[in-house]
Parts: C-alpha cells; structure tokens; sequence
C-alpha cells in the first residue's frame, strides 16, 4: 500500500492492495478529492491503516464514496463502516451480494448537486456487461477514468501477463481501452454519445484505476484509446 499522495490541485491518491481477474492481478487505486466547501469526494476507496485514516481526516470530512463502475462496489463495505455519515453513491448495476448497502442514489449524466460545481461526469453504457461512470475534476482539468482505460507497464518475468496485456491493447506508454471491453460494447452509438462528451471536456490530466497515470498532456492519449470509437 502507497502513502498518500498529491496528484494535482485538490486532488490526492492512494494505491491499495492488487485485486485478481483471472488469475492476473490489477492494481487498486483510491482518488480522493478535496471540493470547495472542504468536504472529500473519495472515488474507489481501498482498505487504509489507521495513519493513513488520520491523514485523510486531516483534509476534510469524508463526504461521498463512489464506486465508478459495480466492479468497485465491494470497495464501498469498509468505508461505509469507517465513516457511516458519507453519502455512498454507484452506478444502476448493483449486484445482489451488495444490495444491502445503502446508495444515496445512482449515478448519471448529471452530477448530484453536491459535487456539481467541482465535478462534472458521464455514464458509459452500451457494453453488454459494465457501465461506468468517468469523472472530470474542472478546477484543475483531471480527467478520472476507472477500468474502460488501462496503462500497464510491462512486467519483466511476467510472459503470460505481458501477453495478455499486448493482446488487449493496453501497454504503457499508448494503453488504451481494453479488447474485451471494446468487443463487448455493442451499442455503439450509446457509447460514442459518452465518448463524445467527454472529449468535449477541457482536461490535461488523466487518473485511471489500472496503471500508469498521465500528469500532463493526457488529451492526445485518450483522444487515441476511443478512435475505435469516435472517428
């Protein structure tokens, strides 16, 4: 697990523990953001130490969990135990095994009011199996993606997992949208329409869930991982 750390004005990460997908692990990466009125927006929380516990209730009260996509929901548990008094938030996909968790409500094209002036946001769908929502933090242009864009360095030793990182297309430094994700789209036109919006955003920034983050001139990068997509 990472300390905490300062990824751009207002904005803060923390990697957790590796998760596994068959048989390959993925790397955890819990975003944290400070908004205006001082209160945390904590996308994808991962388990933390009672330190970093601390470090984070130094910045603010923790206000809202998010879990971008239901792949992430289980990550939502711990922290709603942690800080009982944040709203929790996720996509319409809840599987059963997390229905008991209490969603303030679901994410959509529209940012709840409570983070609206800091954080604007679109709903992938289309995919037979996954929507998910990707986030742009306005003040300081990061664009926030969770598992539909992926940048993974290759692992010396590792044949097998570089393979199969190769053949879905997402190798560091040009990653891109995974081969199964894009297989699985097959309501194209849905999907273009939130590709299209959030090419439309100002960003310069890129924050994603599963590998290498871009700290500038992120635009020509994502601009590249949806040409399948947007023409």
């Amino acid at each position: 697990m990472s300390d905490l750390e300062a990824f751009a004005e207002n904005i803060f990460l923390m990697d957790g523990p590796p998760v596994h997908a068959a048989g390959i692990p993925f790397p955890t990466r819990m975003i944290i953001v400070q908004l205006a009125d001082g209160a945390l927006w904590v996308n994808s929380p991962v388990h933390v130490t009672e330190e970093a516990k601390e470090q984070i209730s130094d910045l603010g009260p923790v206000k809202y969990l998010v879990s971008p996509t239901k792949l992430h929901l289980w990550r939502l548990e711990e922290w709603h135990g942690l800080f009982p008094e944040a709203e929790l938030w996720g996509t319409e996909q809840v599987p059963d095994e997390f229905k008991h968790l209490p969603l303030t409500g679901v994410l959509d094209d529209v940012p709840p009011r409570g983070w609206a002036e800091d954080i604007d946001q679109v709903i992938f769908r289309g995919n037979l199996f996954l929507e998910e929502a990707a986030f742009l933090h306005k003040r300081s242009r990061t664009l926030i993606v969770a598992d539909f864009i992926q940048n993974h360095v290759l692992v010396k030793g590792r044949p097998l997992r570089n393979t199969l990182y190769r053949l879905a297309g997402v190798v560091y430094p040009n990653g891109g949208v995974p081969l199964d994700i894009r297989l699985s789209t097959i309501h194209r036109s849905l999907a273009r329409q939130a590709a299209e919006k959030l090419l439309s955003w100002d960003f310069d920034k890129l924050i994603i869930a599963h590998g290498v983050c871009l700290r500038e001139n992120a635009r020509p990068f994502v601009e590249r991982a949806f040409r399948w997509l947007v023409g």
